[in-house]
């Protein structure tokens, strides 16, 4: 039987929505770097005020993410105001309102105001996505949703990730100028705003979902009393923030630029990280499928901790790798461990979290993902200067590690669960 006569209509067009936004993001993804050398600024520096002077490759990375954690408690507000559906379409607005602006004005300045405005965009599909999916799915699919969402998004990564490598030669061959050339990777940018565009048109036709906080006279009358409850979800919701932390942290140093590592260790062309990074997301997707099985035999946790430790040493492997190939292969290994559970945190949060406290909780789950963003980057751009990538495996496989030790203690070895 087919996965996708099981959910409901709603949820069908979440998952057009998401196919659709994934591949755009993708092709910018694969670029971006790649982008940013081409206009020379992984050469250049910023003078931020009482700060000094910072790589702009790594403030584009980490810059983002600043905007998104100080947007954060006005979007959450919005999102629980106005429902996750309006989050889902504001989100995708200005995600590609950010990739036009890339492709369009590329200066410095610009770059980053635009980068920025992918912040605030992500943070609204974090806090929505998941209270949607909640909303339109009962206990019996939910796992398989929440699984089929993080494949799909996953796998087509990884497909915008192939179509985007075949982009630079057609577009160069288009546009009469060199395939590397900072015009053609702002044209990817264009065309990856296209598809970021497409995504919220199969939502339009679904009915206002309104607002998961409905609005009362008495709740207007007593602000203190719901600060005091946003701040009591926050508080019990601690729990499941302290992997996701720890875990951003290592990442924010490595990951978004696992590109530019293998274009500096062994020389990959556009066409050859399109091919690895969609294989990566293929693969991933695929591997993510599996983790309502793995839920069955391990539980979610279980699952989580266990899929955590093992890409551990795959990460320490993809540092010595002898050639592109083992790495890409060993790469691979690495996103499908460390991704395949995801969806199982995800759910296991929002099954203990009631529904109103549900878009701060996974609004702050996601937010600890992001916070290691804020600085990683811009540190990392500094190592790899003076150090190369190195240092920057070691520290991440420590910090993962720390990741998946904190889960085990909290979730699994006391065995208890928490109800928001």
């Amino acid at each position: 039987m087919s996965l996708i006569p099981s959910i409901t209509t709603a949820a069908r067009r979440y998952l057009v929505y998401t196919a659709l936004l994934t591949g755009g993001l993708a092709i910018s993804a694969l670029f971006f770097n790649l982008l940013l050398l081409a206009l020379g600024y992984d050469q250049q520096s910023l003078h931020l005020p009482f700060l000094g002077a910072w790589s702009i490759l790594g403030l584009m990375h980490s810059l983002p993410a600043f905007a998104a954690a100080l947007s954060s408690l006005p979007l959450w507000w919005l999102v629980s105001r106005y429902g996750p559906r309006f989050g889902l379409v504001g989100g995708a607005l200005l995600a590609a309102a950010s990739l036009l602006g890339m492709a369009l004005w590329p200066t410095p300045v610009s770059m980053l105001a635009w980068a920025c405005l992918g912040g605030p965009a992500a943070v609204l599909f974090q806090v929505s996505a998941a209270p949607f999916m909640m909303r339109h799915s009962g206990p019996h699919e939910r796992a398989m949703l929440f699984s089929l969402s993080a494949g799909l998004m996953i796998g087509v990564a990884g497909l915008g990730s192939l179509v985007g490598g075949f982009l630079p030669a057609l577009l160069g061959a288009w546009l009469d100028v060199p395939t590397q050339s900072a015009m053609v990777y702002r044209s990817t940018f264009g065309v990856a705003a296209c598809f970021v565009l497409l995504a919220p048109i199969p939502l339009l036709r679904l009915p206002p979902d309104g607002a998961v906080l409905p609005e009362t006279p008495t709740r207007q009358l007593h602000v203190g009393n719901e600060l005091r409850k946003l701040w009591d979800f926050g508080r019990a919701a601690l729990p499941f923030v302290v992997s996701p932390l720890l875990i951003s942290c290592g990442a924010a140093l490595l990951i978004p630029f696992l590109n530019l590592y293998l274009r500096q260790r062994f020389g990959a062309p556009d066409a050859a990280l399109g091919f690895i990074f969609a294989m990566i997301g293929i693969a991933t997707g695929a591997a993510t499928l599996l983790a309502p099985w793995l839920a069955r035999r391990f539980g979610a946790m279980g699952s989580v901790v266990l899929t955590q430790a093992l890409a551990i040493p795959c990460l320490l492997l993809l540092a010595v790798a002898p050639n592109l190939w083992l790495a890409a292969g060993i790469a691979l290994t690495r996103a499908a461990l460390m991704n395949m559970a995801a969806p199982l945190y995800e759910a296991y949060a929002m099954e203990h979290t009631a529904e109103a406290a549900r878009p701060i909780v996974i609004g702050l789950i996601n937010g600890a993902f992001s916070a290691g963003y804020i600085i990683g980057p811009a540190l990392s751009a500094q190592v790899q200067r003076d150090y190369g990538f190195g240092p920057l495996f070691i520290a991440t496989a420590c910090l993962y590690a720390a990741g998946a030790w904190a889960n085990y203690l909290i979730f699994l070895r006391p065995r208890r669960h928490c109800r928001l």
